[in-house]
C-alpha cells in the first residue's frame, strides 16, 4: 500500500471539500478581552476581536491570577515537565484542586488540561465500567 498516496489523496479531498483547515495568527491584548491583534502570514496587522475561549470568566486577566501564577514561576519555573502519571502532581495543582472541591461542595475534584481531554477521558472510561454503553 502507499500510505504516502493515501495520506495526500485524504488532504486533497481536505481542501477540495473546503474543510482544510488553517490558524490565525494571533496576540491577545492584555486587559482588554475580546480585543487581539491579527498578525497575517504577510506580516500585516490587523485588530480583531475574538469572543471564543476558555478564560470565558476573564480569570486569565485577572491581576490576582496574574500574580499568583508569577509567584509560581518564581518558585518553581515553568512547565510540570511531564504529565502527572510520569512526573508527579505539583502543590499548585493540587491545591487548586481543593479550592474547586470546596467550592463546589464535592469529596475531591481533579484538573485536566483542557475540557478536550477531560470528555476524552471520560468518553473512554465510560464504556469500560458500562458494558454495552452507547454514547
Amino acid at each position: 500500500m502507499d500510505y504516502s498516496a493515501c495520506l495526500d489523496d485524504a488532504i486533497r479531498r481536505l481542501h477540495d471539500e473546503g474543510r482544510y483547515r488553517t490558524f490565525i495568527d494571533i496576540v491577545r491584548n492584555r486587559g482588554q478581552f475580546p480585543n487581539a491583534t491579527w498578525r497575517r502570514p504577510d506580516g500585516t496587522e490587523q485588530p480583531v476581536k475574538v469572543w471564543c475561549g476558555n478564560d470565558y470568566l476573564g480569570m486569565g486577566q485577572h491581576p490576582d491570577v496574574l500574580s499568583a501564577m508569577h509567584d509560581a514561576i518564581d518558585d518553581a519555573g515553568a512547565g510540570s515537565g511531564g504529565t502527572r502519571n510520569i512526573s508527579g502532581t505539583t502543590l499548585y495543582h493540587k491545591s487548586l484542586e481543593a479550592e474547586l472541591a470546596d467550592l463546589h461542595g464535592k469529596e475531591a475534584a481533579l484538573l485536566f488540561t483542557s475540557a478536550y481531554i477531560a470528555n476524552d477521558a471520560t468518553l473512554s472510561t465510560l464504556p469500560r465500567i458500562f458494558p454495552g454503553l452507547i454514547i
